[in-house]
């Protein structure tokens, strides 16, 4: 497909667990903080308390959402920073060990193994990274990870997963996790979770969270990261003391704005989870009915309303996806 050709032919757009269309509500708060709030949050004059007030209401609609304590969220460019400045986290305090073992989900994003082998190298340590094994399910093998995670530093996981959309058993990963003589820390990936999943943040004792604002109607370049309060921290980012010193740098107070109108809609249930599950079971019955040899790879049971995964027979996926 030519760039003109992608420019403007028409399209059903499939593709939101990659990203999505800014909602119309964001879009105001981001106007609304250029034109008006536009002062630097950290500045004590009236501008600045202005920025400042829309940073805080922007916190306030996210803890909420995500039911942990605002003082546990730190904004950050996106998921990729919050992964980094989870493992990060994790692993400074390793320094001196003679080797590391961290456990990951075999279907993670690799972001997740990338920058644990590369804080691994940086800090100098010997990271041994062992992939945690899935079922035909795409959920982790509990049995496994209850023989491989005793002495581990690191358990990591996805919430759920953004090919697939299978959803992680978080609940019986902690169940092994707690059994164990000494818990390992537990970084999950948030990011296909906020607005589509219930997740018990606290009560599983997870101890970091990124999320990533652009998977869910807010722009680019705006995401979050959740840390246990307890949890192991070093700041990525050093500097003009911002995100309470944990995220130094200028907030970019448009996209923490947009995000904070999303989460916002969010609570005034602008969403509809059964909404979902029945468009997504609409368009399973359509596919199916228009291709026979179509084979669903998406769970049954445990799967993303957003989300499905299928092939067609003797059809490369890269060929699929240029004729869709």
């Amino acid at each position: 497909m030519t760039d003109a050709t992608a420019t403007h032919c028409s399209e059903i757009y499939l593709d939101a667990n990659a990203t999505t269309p800014i909602l119309p509500a964001a879009q105001a708060a981001m106007i609304r903080v250029l034109s008006d709030n536009f002062g630097n949050p950290g500045s004590s004059h009236g501008a600045g308390i202005r920025a400042r007030i829309e940073l805080d209401r922007a916190r306030a609609a996210v803890a909420e959402v995500l039911h942990v304590p605002v003082a546990g969220l730190i904004f950050t460019s996106g998921a990729t920073e919050g992964i980094q400045t989870a493992a990060l986290s994790a692993l400074h305090p390793q320094r001196g060990a003679a080797a590391v073992r961290v456990l990951y989900g075999a279907t993670e994003h690799k972001a997740v193994p990338e920058a644990l082998a590369h804080w691994g190298e940086i800090l100098g340590l010997t990271v041994e990274l062992l992939p945690i094994p899935v079922d035909q399910q795409g959920r982790h093998d509990l049995s496994w990870l209850a023989e491989n995670a005793k002495g581990a530093a690191l358990v990591c996981t996805m919430a759920a997963n953004n090919e697939t959309g299978a959803i992680s058993d978080l609940a019986g990963i902690a169940r092994v996790l707690d059994a164990l003589p000494v818990r390992p820390l537990w970084l999950v990936d948030g990011v296909q979770a906020l607005g589509k999943l219930a997740v018990d943040w606290l009560g599983l004792r997870i101890d970091y969270a990124p999320f990533s604002g652009h998977k869910l109607h807010a722009p680019k370049g705006i995401g979050l990261l959740y840390v246990r309060a307890g949890a192991p921290f070093t700041r990525l980012l050093a500097g003009g003391g911002q995100e309470g010193n944990a995220r130094c740098g200028t907030e970019n107070l448009p996209g923490i704005a947009a995000l904070g109108a999303v989460c916002e809609a969010l609570l005034a249930g602008q969403w509809q989870a059964g909404a979902l599950v029945v468009a997504q079971q609409r368009l399973k019955t359509a596919l199916q009915q228009a291709f026979p040899q179509l084979v669903i790879n998406s769970p049954s049971q445990h799967c993303l309303a957003t989300t499905i995964n299928f092939s067609l027979l003797g059809i490369p996926s890269k060929c699929l996806a240029r004729s869709v």
